[in-house]
C-alpha cells in the first residue's frame, strides 16, 4: 500500500483476490452482471485491506456484497465494519468523471471510490464522500467532490468514539417520550429509524459546518430528514406549510440535537476537522 503524488492510495491485488472475485463473478446471469460482480468484489477487497491497515476490524462475510443472492438482484459492494457501520466501495473506470452510487443505501457512512484501470493488477483509491452528504435522489457523485481518502481514518475515529456515548443517550431519550403524545411518538419514530450510526454521521456533519447556534436549528433539520445538504438538487420552498404538530415535532428535534451535539463536543473537541 502506497500513497500517490495524487493523495491516493495503491492497493495490489493477490491471486486469492482474483480467485474468489472470478468466483462470485462466475454464477452470474450475463456478462454485464459477471463484470459488475467482478468489480465490485475487487474493490470491497481492496478497501478491506485500507481499512485493515487502519487497525480496524471488518466483516467480509456479514456484506451484501458477499450474499450470493444480494449481489445477484443487486448492485452493492458494501464492507461492513462492526459496531460503526458500512462503507459502500464504488468503483470507477480510469477516464470516468464520477462514481453511480447504488440502489441500497441503508446504515452506509461513506461511500469511497476505488479506482480500475487495466490490467486490474492494483487499484487506487480516489478518496470518499460521507453518506450524510448524499440525498436519497443523488445518483452519482463527481470525483471532484471526493474527500481526500487521507481523511478517512479521521472519519472513522469520530464516529467510532461518539457510537458508546450516543448509544446510551438514545437509548434514554427513547425512555423518556411518552408514547401516548402524539408529538413524542413521532419524535420517537425519526429516532428509531436510523441507525446509531447514521445519527452520529448526521450530527458529525451538522458539528463541522455549522456555528454553535444552529446547532439545534440545523440538527433539528437532520434529524428529521428536511435538511438540505450538498448534493441535493432541490431547494426547499421560501414558503412551506407545515402544521403545528409538525412544528412541534421539529422544536423537540432541535433541542434533541442541541442536547446531543453539546455532549459530543466534549469528545470532539473544536469541531476544525471532519
Amino acid at each position: 500500500m502506497t500513497n500517490t503524488t495524487e493523495h491516493c492510495i495503491t492497493i495490489r491485488f493477490h491471486k486469492q483476490d482474483y480467485e474468489l472475485a472470478e468466483k462470485f463473478a462466475a454464477s452470474q446471469p450475463n456478462a454485464e452482471k459477471n463484470q459488475q460482480v467482478y468489480r465490485n468484489t475487487l474493490a470491497v477487497l481492496a478497501v478491506n485491506t485500507f481499512v485493515q491497515e487502519l487497525r480496524y476490524e471488518t466483516d467480509l462475510d456479514a456484506g451484501e456484497s458477499w450474499h450470493p443472492v444480494l449481489r445477484m438482484f443487486h448492485n452493492v459492494a458494501d464492507l461492513v465494519l462492526p459496531g460503526i457501520g458500512k462503507i459502500e466501495c464504488c468503483p470507477v473506470m480510469l477516464g470516468e468523471t464520477a462514481i453511480s452510487l447504488p440502489e441500497v443505501r441503508e446504515n452506509r457512512i461513506a461511500y469511497l471510490a476505488v479506482g480500475f484501470a487495466e490490467p486490474f493488477d492494483k487499484v487506487k483509491l480516489l478518496g470518499f464522500i460521507p453518506a450524510v452528504e448524499i440525498v436519497d435522489e443523488t445518483e452519482a457523485i463527481s470525483l471532484t467532490n471526493l474527500k481526500p481518502i487521507e481523511e478517512l481514518l479521521d472519519y472513522l475515529d469520530r464516529i467510532e468514539l461518539a457510537i458508546p456515548l450516543l448509544q446510551g443517550e438514545i437509548e434514554e431519550l427513547l425512555s423518556d417520550l411518552a408514547e401516548d403524545d402524539p408529538v413524542q411518538a413521532q419524535v420517537r419514530e425519526k429516532l428509531q429509524n436510523k441507525s446509531i450510526s447514521e445519527i452520529v454521521a448526521i450530527l458529525n456533519g451538522v458539528y463541522r459546518s455549522s456555528e454553535k447556534s444552529d446547532w439545534g436549528y440545523e440538527g433539528g433539520k437532520a434529524l428529521a430528514g428536511s435538511r438540505n445538504l450538498s448534493f441535493s438538487s432541490h431547494k426547499s420552498s421560501p414558503v412551506e406549510k407545515v402544521s403545528d404538530m409538525e412544528e412541534e415535532v421539529k422544536a423537540e428535534l432541535n433541542l434533541i440535537a442541541e442536547e446531543l451535539l453539546e455532549k459530543l463536543s466534549e469528545i470532539w473537541g473544536d469541531g476544525d476537522d471532519l
